[in-house]
């Protein structure tokens, strides 16, 4: 979770003197002992403090919510067939990311009470990514699903009801974050969970979606502080780039970027809007490529990166998955 102006303040105050008292905090900032030690419990709440003597824990806070299963991958291009069989979906790919990084995350998902979802379970215990908050289905099994020349032919998944549900219970973790990352089919519910909150006190909200010219961007999508929208070629990026820089002009945080993974890349905001030339070793296509591309641009702006630095940073990882 974000923290508030003050708490920013306090936060950095404590971490320079470690050993003041409540009593000089409340005259330094002229507010009562009792507020005082009402934001040092908030601190401790969002996991900025670790506990008595002011531990602190300056990483940053990634939550995730998302899907993982089996993916049976075939393609019959050239009449050359070729079957791969893996464990994917937007939870493990994105987690994938950031653990190469160095950096841990936690992950809302549902898995099934069956040997699949064991071995999903121990291949992200594996990556270091935080399992604790995963729901284990008592009578389904784990997600599967069947692409066929990148398209999803068959899947045995788990409804949107089941997922809501699984939302329900971890939507304080969701929600105390710094960083929540949002697989796209469950964008809008993420939203509509985020009314009437404070605004200041939510996580950034981050996600990506492929757009398919001419569909309108969805008004929830606006809330989205970093939104990566892929699109299939120039036309798209003409098209979805006119949309975009009416929907990042009028907001102080959101940032947006368009491209078809093959020739450009243009990030939009409020400020300025940079392109990209994409390299031909740069290319990226698919859900992989684009979770890989919204991992590395929050992995970088979350680390302090200038924003074109952390694009470059995006674009690299992309390109290399």
């Amino acid at each position: 979770m974000r923290l508030t102006s003050r708490e920013k303040e306090l936060f950095e105050v404590l971490k320079n003197e470690p050993l003041i008292s409540q009593d000089e905090l409340s005259r330094r900032f002229g507010i009562t002992r009792s507020s005082v030690a009402v934001h040092i419990s908030n601190l401790m709440k969002k996991g900025v403090i670790l506990g008595k003597g002011y531990v602190f824990n300056e990483q940053v806070s990634i939550v995730i919510v998302g899907e993982s299963y089996m993916k049976v991958s075939i393609n019959t291009e050239d009449n050359n067939h070729r079957v791969d069989i893996g464990y994917g979906g937007f939870g493990l790919d994105i987690g994938r990311v950031f653990t190469n990084f160095g950096i841990g995350v936690k992950l809302i998902s549902i898995l099934g009470n069956d040997d699949l979802g064991s071995n999903i379970l121990n291949e992200l215990q594996e990556k270091n990514i935080d399992t604790f908050n995963i729901y284990k289905h008592p009578e389904k099994r784990s997600c599967r699903k069947v692409i066929v020349n990148n398209a999803l032919m068959f899947e045995e998944n788990f409804s949107h009801n089941e997922y809501e549900k699984a939302i329900d219970t971890r939507e304080w973790v969701a929600f105390n974050c710094e960083w929540l990352l949002v697989e796209p089919q469950f964008q809008e519910d993420i939203c509509r969970r985020a009314l009437g909150k404070d605004e200041e006190k939510l996580p950034y909200f981050c996600t990506y979606r492929y757009m398919d010219c001419p569909d309108d961007i969805p008004e929830y999508l606006s809330k989205y502080s970093y939104l990566v929208l892929g699109v299939k070629d120039a036309k798209g990026l003409e098209f979805y780039g006119e949309k975009v820089y009416d929907l990042v002009k009028g907001s102080s945080n959101q940032n947006c970027i368009v491209t078809d993974g093959s020739s450009r890349l243009l990030c939009y905001n409020n400020q300025a809007i940079n392109d990209f030339p994409l390299l031909p070793n740069q290319n990226f296509t698919g859900n992989e490529g684009m979770c890989s591309l919204l991992a590395g641009l929050i992995y970088g702006i979350a680390s302090g990166y200038p924003l074109r630095q952390a694009v470059r940073i995006a674009i690299g990882n992309a390109s290399i998955q």
